[in-house]
């Protein structure tokens, strides 16, 4: 096949874009608003998709390390690579589909139903960097009408580029004026972010790998002096800062939970829940033993007869290492109860719909949480990198953005960075306070 200038050049384009996608900072996600116009440039579909895929194969590369460390240090780097590779071919299949050598016109449609198809389940599991993430550092505090005017834009500027009819230009010229202003305009009104709720407050911890042995326990005595001493009326804790939560459990935050509904505060917690409970007998002698277990006692013991270590296993996935089928949910604790379920887990490291174990999908939950009188839509760590939970969610109208997560397990790569500027973007384009809760 001969490679053309002009898409070996539009190749070159998508790739400095995605990579600067890939860095998680603001303007590299801005820049990705361009992906469809560098994209859709090139002269034939062959190359259109290869243009697309050379703009997902640079963004994604994060991927790489990210799925070796989830997976667990013994898993062979080529699944990483095939899963990388097979996810930036599953999402240029829409872009290349959408290519046309006709009326370039049609790219007002073409490409917001591009977007469309890489947002909705079932691409939309996978449907990272989309262009229109960065939709609220450009147009912040316009909901919807960014979003179109976002999705819109590219196909403005290539169907005027290549447009020979003078009423096409006059129309396309006013849609561009229109863009400009309403970009123009929302930046000269919302000169500030909202600022969260009086009395809320996101807790950073860095507990790290929290499936080793007793290191939960640990935690759980941290967050328990924290919420004590925290003056708030909310306090969010990032995800699976429980890594079990049973009536065993249960028994040993009672105090805690006691001590918040006598303050009235409210603690907001992610935890792993299993699906599947042990039976009546089971889960009263697992409530016994608690009580009349001395942990800290325990614990300390264990480090003065280790040198100060406590004993470890080898990390592997960074939630769950039973194996047994569970829920990924934020708690809502103390004052007020309630629990919001992760909709869209990581696949195959937590959602695995063939083997019976993991995390299930739940695409058909709101998201949505009612906290102190405040409309809360959750993120939960992988759902702050895809845009279909976000979506949804704004259908719904939500007052504040909370986002949890788990990140100790690629705190080397920028996915972290990503995942918080692309839930301050969300809470931008809503004009909402976020908070952001994190485990390194």
């Amino acid at each position: 096949m001969i490679v053309r200038p002009r898409s070996e050049f539009s190749a070159c384009v998508a790739v400095v874009l995605g990579l600067a996608v890939s860095t998680g900072y603001p303007a590299g996600i801005v820049a990705g608003i361009a992906m469809p116009v560098a994209c859709l440039t090139p002269s034939s579909r062959r190359s259109a998709f290869a243009t697309t895929f050379a703009y997902y194969a640079a963004g994604l590369w994060p991927m790489i390390p990210g799925a070796k460390h989830f997976t667990g240090q013994s898993a062979p780097i080529l699944i990483a690579i095939l899963l990388w590779i097979s996810t930036a071919m599953l999402l240029s299949t829409p872009w290349a589909l959408a290519w046309t050598p006709n009326s370039r016109l049609q790219y007002l449609w073409r490409i917001p139903l591009a977007e469309i198809a890489g947002i909705l389940p079932p691409l939309g599991l996978v449907g990272f960097i989309s262009p229109l993430t960065g939709s609220g550092y450009l147009f912040p505090a316009t909901g919807w009408a960014g979003l179109l005017a976002t999705s819109l834009l590219p196909g403005i500027v290539l169907a005027s580029d290549h447009s020979t009819f003078r009423r096409s230009r006059v129309w396309l010229c006013l849609a561009c004026a229109a863009v400009i202003t309403l970009a123009v305009g929302s930046h000269c009104f919302v000169r500030q972010e909202a600022k969260p709720p009086t009395n809320w407050e996101a807790v950073n911890t860095d507990f790290g790998d929290l499936s080793r042995p007793f290191e939960d326990f640990v935690a759980a005595q941290s967050i328990q002096k924290r919420v004590a001493a925290s003056p708030a009326r909310v306090v969010v804790f990032p995800e699976f800062v429980v890594p079990r939560w049973s009536d065993a459990t249960v028994a040993f935050w009672q105090q805690t939970l006691d001590g918040c509904r006598t303050r009235g505060q409210i603690l907001a917690m992610g935890a792993g829940v299993p699906r599947k409970l042990a039976n009546a007998h089971e889960m009263a002698v697992d409530v016994d033993m608690v009580k009349s277990y001395d942990f800290a006692g325990a614990i300390q013991a264990l480090r003065i007869k280790d040198g100060g270590l406590l004993p470890s296993i080898p990390s592997g996935s960074p939630v769950n290492t039973t194996g047994e089928p569970f829920n990924n949910t934020l708690l809502i604790l103390g004052s007020e109860s309630a629990t919001v379920y992760q909709r869209v887990p990581v696949p195959i490291g937590m959602w695995q719909p063939f083997a019976g174990t993991g995390v299930p999908l739940r695409l058909n939950e709101p998201g949505i949480v009612r906290i102190d009188g405040q409309r809360v839509a959750v993120l939960i760590c992988y759902e702050q990198i895809l845009t279909y939970p976000v979506l949804a969610s704004m259908l719904r109208r939500p007052t504040v953005l909370v986002g949890i997560s788990n990140a100790f397990w690629f705190t080397s790569t920028p996915i972290p960075r990503y995942q918080a500027n692309a839930v301050r973007a969300w809470a931008r384009l809503l004009g909402i306070p976020y908070l952001l809760a994190v485990n390194s």
